[in-house]
């Protein structure tokens, strides 16, 4: 024990210089920690979306559904999609399941048409899982109409709900009349007259400008759907087992059928997170390089100041092994000090700023910001101590073999 004993006492010796240090280990610390934080966030905040925004946590799809763009409607659907839906919610791992028809168009209010991509939706059993009512915007009564609200699940009832965006370029509000054109499975054009009951903001422009919904009897009708379905979103009871449960799900459904896990089809989810990893990790390597050669420049200046100490500890019998772990301990001494007030402060300010609610500014491409809140990630904070320890025993490396290369007669003669 008397190696830590002597490297503590060392440490403490200068203390402006081991403050300094200790600044800049304290600032990498929690720069890295609150990143991982506020990444976690982002991360989640868009798995949320992408699962809650129609995918679910597995897909069930016909297998050339996601090759090239579907000539006409359902050209690429799974036949029997109202039974396979109706056989799987039985199973005791899903908790529902939610059938959809995708199609394509025309919208028109007469005088103009617009291009739609559009999803029928069960009426019902969306609203329990998907986060539909969060999207419905509520400010058409300042243009003449009523508030939004959901699709009708009555029988024969012709309702649509429309991207805020797509309103906009159709002059339309709750209450008009448009017109729904697409082809059916055979190619042929049908048309339906429908009422906007609702305006929705999805969070990006380009879905607002294109996107709207109706009921899947609505959709069945207008495209000639029968008991076929664009896809099946499956909802788990335990969405951690989604990885574990998708290869067991590939085997109910068969090989005519694709299982695809959210994260493959949330394309945004995927760059995003690519971005941030990419951001993350360059931060972290010039944070690292930066610790390592503050650290290495404090060792280092110690042992210039101390070589007629070192000398003595020589002539004592102190190994040169033992003179190197010395400064190896003084380095690890630095970084347990270091991570441990950076973990304080990094918790202390991650309470701070969650308090005061803060908003950021909408993303590229989206249309409303959201609320900061940095998440609590404990590996992040292991994985950053981790990984500091490891730079400022690396950063001790060299001090320390340059002091045990010290001859002793030299070094007692050093002033």
């Amino acid at each position: 024990m008397i190696l830590p004993r002597l490297a503590l006492r060392n440490v403490l010796r200068n203390r402006r210089r081991t403050t300094l240090t200790l600044l800049v280990v304290i600032a990498g610390y929690m720069s890295l920690s609150l990143a991982g934080g506020f990444m976690a966030q982002t991360f989640d905040g868009l798995s949320q979306a992408a699962i809650r925004g129609g995918i679910g946590h597995i897909q069930l799809l016909h297998p050339q559904a996601l090759e090239g763009d579907e000539g006409q409607s359902l050209e690429f659907a799974i036949p029997e999609g109202e039974a396979l839906a109706s056989r799987l919610r039985s199973d005791p791992s899903i908790a529902d399941v939610l059938p959809r028809i995708q199609f394509m168009g025309l919208l028109s209010n007469g005088p103009k048409s617009v291009a739609f991509l559009g999803t029928g939706v069960d009426p019902v059993r969306e609203p329990q899982f998907m986060a539909v009512m969060d999207s419905l915007k509520d400010g058409a009564k300042a243009n003449g109409g009523a508030d939004s609200r959901w699709v009708s699940a009555a029988p024969g009832s012709r309702e649509v709900i429309l991207g805020v965006g797509l309103a906009k370029s159709l002059g339309a509000t709750v209450g008009s009349s448009l017109t729904l054109m697409s082809t059916n499975k055979d190619g042929g054009l049908n048309a339906l007259d429908v009422e906007v009951v609702g305006l929705q903001d999805l969070g990006l422009r380009e879905l607002n400008e294109r996107v709207l919904t109706v009921s899947l009897d609505t959709a069945s009708n207008l495209v000639d759907a029968g008991s076929a379905r664009s896809r099946l979103s499956l909802l788990l009871k335990y969405p951690k087992d989604t990885v574990k449960e998708l290869p067991r799900i590939q085997t109910l459904v068969g090989k005519d059928v694709q299982a695809l896990p959210w994260y493959e089809l949330a394309s945004f989810y995927k760059q995003v997170k690519l971005l941030y990893l990419a951001i993350f990790g360059f931060m972290g390597l010039v944070l690292f390089l930066v610790v390592l050669l503050a650290t290495a420049n404090t060792l280092l200046m110690s042992v210039m100041e101390r070589v007629r100490e070192f000398g003595t500890l020589r002539a004592m019998g102190m190994q040169a092994s033992q003179l190197t772990s010395l400064l190896q301990w003084e380095g690890a001494l630095l970084g347990l000090c270091g991570s441990g007030l950076g973990l304080l402060l990094t918790l202390i300010f991650r309470l701070a700023v969650n308090a005061l609610h803060l908003q950021m500014p909408a993303p590229p491409g989206t249309s409303h910001g959201y609320e900061l809140n940095i998440h609590f990630v404990p590996v992040v904070y292991f994985g950053v101590f981790i990984g500091l320890q490891l730079t400022l025993q690396f950063s001790a490396l060299f001090p320390g073999l340059k002091a045990a290369k010290l001859r002793i007669v030299e070094a007692l003669r050093h002033v």
